[in-house]
């Protein structure tokens, strides 16, 4: 049976979560309920580190997990308008243990809205490389880096879906138009709008202040009033707009998106902030966009080809015209969609470029670099349990050479490379 490109890629996976409520909105009132989901990972991963001051010293082996529980609620009024909220609980000590916290309000002919804690609309509606190991990857390299224990300057050169200023998770308001779409050939094809406006970079009462520049994060809360205007590194007044277009073309479906950020930085009385080795500076109006795409031709008797990329370019605010520019591609095959049998084969690939822009203040030029792939497979052993592992490689090169004195100090060696590979279960429920 031919499946849809919902069904088939991954990458879309956080759309499906509002697209379904949509969906499946009612004329006929119910009463408002609760219901449990989440998921479970678990992997075991190994390295082979190459000798640099960042990675000395640490295992070359290790378990990881990584856990939520959501905690979904849903009723339906009598003229079919649903109203819910969902909270995400972390499934071990964090932080930040209560991830996600919104409601939402939405009607099939007109749209949803979301408002509170929740990711921004460029990252529920994105399109771009297929991920070769799920969790891990082009879609969220930074999330990738951080399991696989990259220099700090790799863990904040960004990723694809999050702008810098987009600070998924913070408090703000997020709109879509209808899940019925609007140019396409039938019923959930075609165009569909989001935009997201997020006033100050901060979440729950007491939280970390989500500022991507933050390398240590002080716990600035939105607490129960107005936030303040001098958080040092804190984003706020984030917009992001975004689109994303389905069609199918044969046995070819086809999802495009694209996305534009806009977004301020604040600063304390000093005016600056240390990113790694570079100073965030106090800014306003600092920009970035993204495209993406996925394709999938469908083979028959539910297999399919996926391939697909995406670049996205943005001010970073560590600098006079400094920006970070992120290129994405992957391709995938599957055998039988998502369902119990199916084997995957996926191989991805990212390159992120950024300029050094400043280190304590002083102007410096050169960019740094990081670079991944890796090589993947999957195995679906029943309808929400997965198997998969991979292998891959990262490396990052500082455009600092070590030793290089700014500022009076000599620069320590940041560079860094990486063999790594991972096996792992995922549940969903």
């Amino acid at each position: 049976m031919k499946k849809t490109l919902l069904l088939q890629t991954a990458l879309v996976a956080t759309a499906g979560l509002f697209l379904a409520d949509i969906a499946s909105a009612q004329t006929k009132e119910v009463p408002i309920a609760l219901t449990l989901g989440g998921y479970f990972t678990t992997v075991f991963k190994a390295a082979d580190f190459d000798n640099s001051r960042t990675l000395n010293g640490r295992q070359s082996n290790a378990f990881s997990t990584d856990a939520e529980i959501y905690f979904n609620i849903r009723g339906v009024l009598a003229d079919g308008t649903v109203i819910g909220g969902r909270v995400e609980l972390e499934g071990e000590t964090e932080g930040d243990q209560i991830d996600e916290a919104y409601m939402y309000v939405e009607r099939s002919d007109i749209g949803r809205a979301e408002i509170g804690s929740t990711d921004r609309a460029a990252s529920k509606m994105v399109f771009g490389a297929p991920v070769a190991i799920p969790g891990y990857g082009t879609i969220d390299p930074t999330g990738s880096i951080a399991i696989t224990n990259a220099p700090t300057g790799a863990r904040t050169s960004g990723n694809f879906t999050k702008f810098s200023g987009a600070v998924d998770d913070a408090n703000g308001i997020n709109l879509y138009t209808s899940a019925n779409r609007y140019f396409g050939s039938k019923a959930g094809k075609g165009l569909q709008l989001g935009v997201s406006y997020t006033p100050d970079g901060c979440q729950d009462l007491t939280s970390t202040n989500n500022s991507a520049f933050a390398s240590a994060p002080t716990q600035i809360g939105c607490g129960g009033g107005f936030t303040t205007r001098n958080d040092a590194g804190q984003v706020s007044r984030a917009y992001t707009y975004a689109a994303n277009y389905l069609e199918s073309f044969g046995a070819f479906d086809v999802g495009v998106f694209g996305a534009y950020n806009r977004f301020d930085i604040e600063a304390n009385s000093a005016g600056t902030l240390a990113n790694g080795s570079a100073t965030v500076l106090k800014s306003e109006g600092l920009e970035g966009w993204a495209v993406g795409t996925t394709v999938t031709y469908n083979i028959g008797d539910g297999s399919s080809v996926q391939v697909g990329g995406a670049w996205k370019k943005e001010e970073m605010g560590v600098g006079p015209n400094d920006e970070r520019n992120v290129y994405t591609a992957g391709a995938r095959y599957l055998t039988n969609g998502t369902n119990p049998g199916s084997i995957g084969v996926g191989v991805d690939y990212a390159k992120t470029k950024a300029d050094q822009g400043n280190i304590a203040g002083n102007t410096v030029s050169g960019e740094d670099e990081y670079t991944w792939y890796s090589l993947g497979m999957t195995y679906q052993v029943a309808r929400g349990i997965l198997g998969f592992g991979g292998i891959g490689r990262y490396e990052y090169e500082d455009a600092i050479a070590a030793g290089t004195v700014v500022g009076g100090t000599a620069q320590a060696d940041n560079n860094a490379k990486a063999n790594f590979a991972i096996v792992g279960v995922r549940m969903d429920f």
